[in-house]
């Protein structure tokens, strides 16, 4: 099943929005902001959906839209995404292989070198 992400903490970073402010200006009780903020919320009406992002756009003059405040991947790379997560090292060579730091041996130079028989 593919995963949603809230990415609403990131777009109030970018402007430095305190959640207070949100509140007020969305007209939304500030636990309501917070909840939303902390990812405590399993779900979201749309009139609520609908005040954070007229509240944005009141505090930063931007024109908001739900894409801008929830981020899709699909299964196949959520997927991908807990398996590297529960495994970090696969991540760092990753990233030694992409620097250059590191390069991967093809298993024939392997075999050449240890005389065997592949």
């Amino acid at each position: 099943m593919g995963q949603i992400r809230n990415i609403l903490p990131e777009v109030m970073g970018r402007h430095r929005i305190k959640q207070t402010a949100l509140a007020e200006a969305a007209g939304l009780r500030y636990a309501t902001v917070n909840a939303l903020y902390n990812g405590k919320t399993e779900r979201v009406d749309f009139s609520t959906l609908a005040a954070v992002l007229d509240g944005l756009s009141v505090l930063t003059g931007e024109r908001y839209t739900v894409a801008d405040l929830l981020e899709y991947t699909p299964a196949d790379e959520a997927e991908t995404a807990e398996v590297l997560a529960d495994h970090p090292s696969v991540l760092e060579r990753i990233a030694r292989l992409e620097q250059g730091a590191v390069r991967l041996i093809p298993i024939e130079e392997v075999a050449a070198k240890d005389g065997l028989k592949r």
